[in-house]
């Protein structure tokens, strides 16, 4: 009895390219071709002369932001935060009278709603810890820079007012409910993130004027 022929394919074998060039494959490394490829997969293709991007976290990147801690939550924890998204609203301020400073129509309206969603965490903080402050009503006919200026100095009176009433408390020995501490933490955290978010996106419309203008010149 005879025994037909082996149809199977080739064995694969370790160190034999499966492409049909002829050159063997070390075990554990790519091709050189291949290493050439994902070297340059990733990278962005701009054409001369056209301005780089700048550099630094995306808004959207600071939109996502870092997960809010509510481990060791305290008066003190409370008080800097507060400094901090106070200090954070200086610097938004800042660029707002930057004189590089031209924002879009979206823009504007990313400015103003960030704003106020800020302002709106904190009133809500300032809430939990007994510290009522009415809506702020701008002044008719107030819009563009002066408008998001106006958002500003109501933020920091509310941040204010939270420091104060937080500064009271230390001093008397205020017992809070861990929970109610803790709610205030993450609200006070949401609004340092809309700040923060605002920040970085005036910084990037700053940086991308001065580079057109300096490009320019």
């Amino acid at each position: 009895m005879s025994i037909p022929p082996d149809k199977s394919p080739d064995r694969i074998t370790p160190g034999q390219s499966m492409e049909p060039t002829g050159k063997p494959v070390t075990p554990g490394k790519a091709p050189g071709d291949f290493d050439s490829h994902m070297q340059g997969a990733n990278q962005p293709k701009t054409a001369p002369g056209t301005p780089q991007a700048p550099g630094g976290p995306s808004p959207m990147d600071v939109a996502r932001g870092p997960a809010i801690s509510t481990g060791g939550v305290s008066l003190d924890s409370l008080l800097a935060q507060s400094k901090t998204a106070q200090d954070t609203l200086g610097t938004v301020q800042k660029q707002l009278n930057d004189k590089n400073l031209k924002l879009k129509r979206s823009q504007s309206h990313l400015v103003r709603q960030k704003l106020g969603d800020a302002n709106s965490y904190i009133r809500a903080a300032g809430s939990k810890l007994g510290v009522q402050t009415p809506e702020s009503k701008l002044p008719p006919g107030v819009s563009g820079v002066a408008r998001f200026i106006a958002m500003i100095n109501d933020g920091q009176d509310q941040l204010a007012q939270v420091q104060a009433q937080l500064k009271k408390m230390s001093a008397q020995g205020a017992n809070v409910n861990p929970g109610e501490m803790m709610s205030v933490q993450v609200k006070m955290g949401l609004a340092q993130q809309e700040i923060e978010y605002t920040s970085t996106l005036l910084g990037k419309v700053i940086q991308s004027v001065t580079q057109v203008i300096n490009t320019q010149l």
